[in-house]
């Protein structure tokens, strides 16, 4: 979302107030189907091997009113299931949680349209889903046929919408349902440059509200711009929750050591079939492979430096004087 929250005013945080999302010991497992057919008879017989994949590991926290908080992590860390059970599109296997306030997320959003209808039975068929009475919903209604920007459209059946349509359309009932939570996702992509434009204007208006902000991306930068606090996954744990600058470095010096691993194993298998070759000049592709692999590695380590000089530092001046605070208290 470029830089576009730059500069943007938050609303000071209530940390002494009441969660507005709590989540304890949260988990979900995942069942994987080789294909729809293996799917399909595991409704009558359960296989004798389960392939499982574990989304969400043992998850806790809490998020307060007003806090704008970041989702790191890589493909397959959990983020996408774990704002699936904030907005109630899923369940967990176990633990609890508790969302108190309307989400508006900006994720999946012709999810829960129904084709037949048209877009303007769809805003109170949204509606009603959302918890909003008809009096809430005539209030909004013009406002969100004005946003979506679809003319007489809006008043023919879904099913002859674009797919740029429909998202206008629930981009536009997700930003004036005045929602308590919003969850943002940066890949939300909505229409036409000058529509887009729009759209991250009525974000930022909205979070300027001190509305509580879900933000997902894998861009460092924008999720320091509105985040204060960050919390990275990986493979459905929850590896740090801190302020979103420490956040990231942790999360960059543990990639960098996933990626090492990785380079370091393929190091191995290389030098093995590079020393059992009776003739070494035919191994021209494999010895480059090597080389390419050892310079990567050590680009990686002076990375893995570099970040942990980063850390130290913030950390020196993020906590430093609470460190010299419990000292004093200690002594």
């Amino acid at each position: 979302m470029d830089s576009f929250f730059k500069n943007m005013h938050r609303h000071e945080v209530d940390m002494n107030s009441e969660p507005i999302i709590v989540l304890k010991n949260v988990s979900k497992t995942y069942t994987l189907y080789k294909n729809d057919h293996e799917r399909f008879r595991a409704l009558f017989k359960r296989p004798k091997k389960l392939t499982t994949h574990k989304a969400l590991d043992n998850i806790s926290l809490e998020i307060r009113k007003g806090e704008a908080v970041g989702i790191m992590g890589d493909n397959g860390g959990g983020k996408s299931t774990l704002l699936k059970h904030i907005t109630g599109v899923t369940f967990p296997d176990e633990g609890e949680i508790k969302v108190n306030g309307m989400v508006a997320a900006l994720l999946e959003l012709t999810a829960g349209f129904v084709l037949e209808m048209t877009g303007r039975e769809n805003i109170r068929l949204k509606g009603y889903i959302l918890g909003l009475n008809d009096d809430e919903i005539d209030r909004i209604e013009e406002n969100v046929i004005e946003f979506a920007e679809l003319g007489v459209y809006i008043d023919q059946p879904v099913r002859t919408y674009s797919s740029g349509m429909k998202m206008r359309l629930g981009f536009a009932i997700n930003v004036n349902i005045s929602p308590d939570i919003m969850v943002i996702d940066e890949a939300l992509a909505v229409g036409d440059a000058s529509f887009k434009a729009k759209c991250k204007t009525k974000i930022r208006q909205i979070i300027e509200t001190g509305v509580t902000v879900l933000y997902v991306s894998h861009n460092a930068s924008s999720v320091e711009e509105i985040c204060e606090r960050s919390i990275f996954l990986k493979k459905g744990k929850m590896i740090f929750d801190g302020p979103t600058k420490e956040t990231h470095l942790v999360y960059l010096l543990d990639k960098r050591k996933s990626q090492i691993a990785q380079r370091e194993k393929k190091i191995k298998e290389l030098r093995t079939f590079i020393d059992s070759a009776e003739d070494k000049t035919l191994l021209t592709d494999e010895i480059e492979n090597l080389e390419s692999n050892l310079a990567k590695v050590q680009t990686f380590k002076n990375e893995i430096e570099q970040y942990e000089l980063e850390l130290q530092k913030f950390r020196k001046e993020y906590y430093g004087n609470e460190e010299k605070e419990e000292e004093k208290s200690e002594n």
